[in-house]
């Protein structure tokens, strides 16, 4: 029998006489999609409104079910599917797998597991009433409660996030193709949860254009307090850069 998994609404059908349902189990990919909030200073996370049970109309992370009647070939042809649909729907500037979890009890249909992702959205863009962006630190620190596992795997993908920025160029995925050193400065320091010297900050962007990453624009836009401020434009934009130095050295 086949069944069409589209999401993480789907529930498979109980066998008569049986309290387990036929082909019990899940296996989902599920995105924590993170954004910079500028107004308000913060990363912002990706969350859905549940349709269906269990948990109709708690948040959750957007998912889709990949074991079963799918058309899938791959995680990523599922990873892409995913962000094509209407539970999340935005291009990402970045996005790579951070792990996989499965237990007997995160799920209360059954026996279940996730293959979850971290990707970065560069563009402020309009959402639909069942979408919303929520604090990355409230989620993963537990202050907003979300159904199955979900506050762990935010949490496991804000340490992943934290811990590639001490040594790449990820933060930089956060602010589009082009963006000043300040800015830069900022989100480094966003990601991190620490100040960072503005002198690092340059060091790093002087490296990227010495290995092709980056080039200054020649032109100036409005920053923070008002001040024009050079701009640089990222050359290969869907690349990181991985420092042979770490901000924790």
């Amino acid at each position: 029998m086949t069944y069409l998994l589209d999401s993480l609404d789907y529930a498979p059908p109980l066998l008569e006489g049986h309290p387990m349902p036929l082909s019990a189990y899940l296996h989902t990919v599920d995105l924590c999609v993170l954004f910079y909030c500028r107004a308000d200073g913060e990363l912002k996370l990706l969350l859905n409104k549940r349709e269906a049970e269990p948990f109709a109309g708690h948040w959750a992370l957007p998912g889709v079910v990949v074991n079963g009647g799918v058309q899938d070939l791959s995680l990523k042809d599922a990873v892409e599917r995913l962000r094509a649909s209407d539970k999340v729907g935005l291009a990402l500037a970045w996005s790579e797998q951070v792990g996989t979890v499965g237990d007997a009890f995160r799920d209360p249909r059954c026996w279940s597991s996730s293959t979850y992702y971290l990707a970065i959205v560069s563009d402020e863009v309009e959402l639909a009433e069942h979408q919303g962006w929520f604090s990355l630190t409230a989620v993963a620190d537990g202050g907003i409660k979300l159904p199955f596992d979900h506050n762990n795997i935010v949490a496991a993908v804000k340490e992943r996030l934290f811990s590639k920025s001490l040594y790449s160029s990820l933060p930089l995925m956060f602010l589009g193709d082009e963006f000043s050193a300040p800015q830069a400065t900022t989100i480094f320091s966003l990601v991190l949860e620490r100040p960072v010297l503005k002198t690092s900050i340059r060091q790093r962007l002087l490296k990227l254009a010495e290995a092709g990453y980056l080039r200054e624009t020649g032109r100036k836009k409005h920053g923070e307090g008002g001040r024009p401020q050079a701009t640089v434009e990222m050359l290969r934009p869907a690349e990181i850069y991985f420092f042979d130095r770490s901000f924790a050295d």
